[in-house]
């Protein structure tokens, strides 16, 4: 999240000298930019699985934490890698609405910045696709 996409136009002042209220507003947007930046680093989204497998990711959508309860393991390794990846994007997306509704309070529901926040969030996580069979894997087939 950085670059112009927050409202800072890098042809805006191009031959002109902002004015000095043109200037307090863009160090105040830019000030606004890194508070909001500082408190994302530290969300966290959490989800869970129709068979409670619960997942947490970090702020760029990493997991960080998985819990398989052994109820989940009654469907096989196949069904606990779907419930884990259910979980995971369960995560990703309760991540992406924190995103989206503290970018909005921050830079405003309209902005340029909230705007991008929401576009990049709707394309960014999908359902990860389970890993094939590795044949050469010890029970592989």
């Amino acid at each position: 999240m950085s670059g112009p996409a927050f409202g800072a136009d890098p042809q805006r002042f191009a031959g002109e000298t902002p004015t000095e209220t043109e200037l307090g507003r863009l160090v105040a947007q830019a000030q606004a930019a890194m508070a909001w930046r500082a408190s994302v680093d530290a969300l966290r989204g959490r989800g869970r699985s129709a068979d409670g497998v619960e997942a947490e990711v970090s702020a760029s959508g990493g997991v960080v934490g998985v819990r398989v309860p052994d109820a989940a393991c009654a469907n096989g390794g196949q069904g606990v890698t779907e419930q884990v990846l259910d979980a995971v994007l369960a995560a990703q997306q309760d991540l992406a609405e924190q995103l989206r509704r503290s970018s909005a309070e921050t830079f405003g529901e309209d902005s340029p910045a909230a705007r991008t926040v929401a576009t990049s969030t709707e394309t960014r996580f999908r359902r990860a696709a389970p890993l094939p069979d590795d044949p050469d894997a010890p029970g592989g087939g």
